[in-house]
C-alpha cells in the first residue's frame, strides 16, 4: 500500500542539510535507511541502507523481503531477453536477489545477471561509465556470454540526480543497441521532478519502495587526501577469479551444500568483502533458515564519518590488493557475535587488523 500524504524531513549532519520530501512509500523511511556523512568532497552525505546488509547488520530475513517486494514492483511483460545490471559495491547483492526474485516470479528463463565491478579482469570489456559523486567513480562492465538483451533493469540501492543511470544507459545502450527499454529499480528515489528520465537512450520506468526528493546544502567540505584520490582513480586486478556475477550468469547462484564451516554456537555476524556480498547473504540465509540468530553486514571503501548512523568504525587494508583504505560500520566486537568473514580473494589476503578486531573467521570461495 503506498502512502500518499507527503511527509517532509530535516537531517542535519556535520557536512550541511537534508531537507526530504516523501511523496510516496512502499515501506516506511525509517525502515529502509538513516543518513550519515560523507568524508567526501564531492557529496557530503550517505544514504544508509538498513535493508542492503552493507552499512549497518541486517537480518538476511529482511534483505529478502525487501528485494522482493522490489522486484514486484517491477513491470511485467518486459521485452526478453532482459538483463538485470547490478552497480558496484553497494548494490551487487541488491541486483542479484532482485534478478533471483523476478526470475521465480515471472517463471522466466530469459532473465539475466550482470554487476559492475571496480575489478579488473582478462576478459573483453563491454563498456565502462563514471559515477561522478562516488568515492572511486569508474565502473568497469565484462561482456557476457549471454545474449544480448532488449531491456535493462538497472539496480541501485537510491537515486540522488540521476546522472550515474544516464551514464550507465549510455554506454550500454552503445554496446546493445537492440535494447527497446529500461527500468531503473532501486529503494529509495530522490529524484523526483529532476527530469533524469528524458535524458536517458530509450523510454525508462522506474519501481521503487520509497519515492520523493532530497535536497543538499552544502556546510563543511571534507578535502580530498591522498586516500581519497587513489581510491578515486584506483582499479584492482584479480589474478584468478570464480565468476558469480561480473561475467553475467543465466541462473541464480548459491554456497556450495558442503562447504566447510566452523561449529556455530551462538550469534553469528557474515561479513561480505567489497563486491563479494551475494554468496554471503544466500550462507546467512541459510544460516538463518537452520535456526541461527544471523546478521549481514559487509566491508566498504565509502569514506563516512562518525556520527548519525554510524556508531563505529574499523579501517583496514583491501582484500584486493588495491592499497585503498577499507572501513566496517557498526559491528560492536562485544555483541558476542561470531563472525565469519566470507571473501574471494584468497588465503591470506583478509587485513589480520580485521580479523583480531571482531575474532572473526575467514571463510574463502576460490576461484
Amino acid at each position: 500500500m503506498l502512502s500518499v500524504a507527503e511527509e517532509t524531513r530535516v537531517i542535519d549532519l556535520p557536512t550541511g542539510r537534508l531537507d526530504i520530501a516523501i511523496e510516496e512509500a512502499v515501506w516506511p523511511l525509517d525502515r529502509l535507511c538513516a543518513f550519515a556523512a560523507r568524508e567526501n568532497p564531492r557529496r557530503g552525505f550517505l544514504v544508509v541502507s538498513r535493508v542492503l546488509g552493507r552499512h549497518l547488520p541486517t537480518p538476511p530475513q529482511v534483505i529478502r523481503a525487501s528485494a522482493r517486494d522490489l522486484a514486484a514492483r517491477i513491470p511485467a511483460g518486459l521485452p526478453g531477453p532482459v538483463m538485470v545490471i547490478g552497480l558496484a559495491e553497494t548494490a551487487v547483492c541488491l541486483g542479484q536477489t532482485v534478478h533471483e526474485e523476478l526470475r521465480a516470479a515471472s517463471a522466466r528463463d530469459d532473465v539475466y545477471f550482470l554487476h559492475s565491478t571496480r575489478q579488473q579482469l582478462d576478459h573483453p570489456l563491454l563498456c565502462r561509465f563514471e559515477e561522478p559523486h562516488s568515492h572511486a567513480s569508474a565502473h568497469l562492465i565484462y561482456r557476457p556470454d549471454l545474449p544480448e538483451p532488449r531491456t535493462l533493469v538497472i539496480v541501485d540501492d537510491e537515486i540522488s540526480t540521476g546522472t550515474t543511470l544516464c551514464n550507465l544507459a549510455e554506454a550500454l545502450v552503445a554496446a546493445w543497441p537492440r535494447v527497446e527499454a529500461i527500468v531503473v529499480a532501486t529503494l529509495t528515489d530522490w529524484s523526483r521532478g529532476r527530469g533524469w528520465q528524458a535524458r536517458m537512450p530509450r523510454p525508462t520506468q522506474v519501481a521503487s519502495l520509497l519515492g520523493g526528493r532530497l535536497e543538499w546544502t552544502q556546510g563543511a567540505v571534507a578535502l580530498a587526501d591522498a586516500g581519497f584520490d587513489q581510491a578515486a582513480a584506483s582499479l584492482g586486478r584479480m589474478a584468478s577469479h570464480r565468476n558469480v556475477g561480473r561475467l553475467g550468469i543465466a541462473a541464480p547462484v548459491a554456497p556450495p551444500p558442503d562447504m566447510a564451516l566452523p561449529e556455530i554456537t551462538g550469534p553469528v555476524r557474515v561479513l561480505g568483502t567489497g563486491e563479494f556480498t551475494y554468496l554471503p547473504f544466500r550462507l546467512a540465509e541459510r544460516l538463518a533458515g537452520e535456526g541461527h540468530d544471523v546478521v549481514v553486514q559487509a566491508t566498504s571503501r565509502s569514506p563516512a564519518r562518525i556520527g548519525a548512523a554510524m556508531a563505529s568504525k574499523l579501517c583496514f587494508s583491501d582484500n584486493y590488493g588495491t592499497g585503498v583504505p577499507n572501513y566496517l560500520y557498526n559491528a560492536d566486537p562485544s555483541d558476542g557475535r561470531m563472525t565469519l568473514i566470507a571473501h574471494e580473494t584468497g588465503a591470506g589476503t583478509i587485513d589480520p587488523a580485521l580479523i583480531a578486531a571482531l575474532d572473526a573467521t575467514p571463510i574463502g570461495w576460490s576461484a
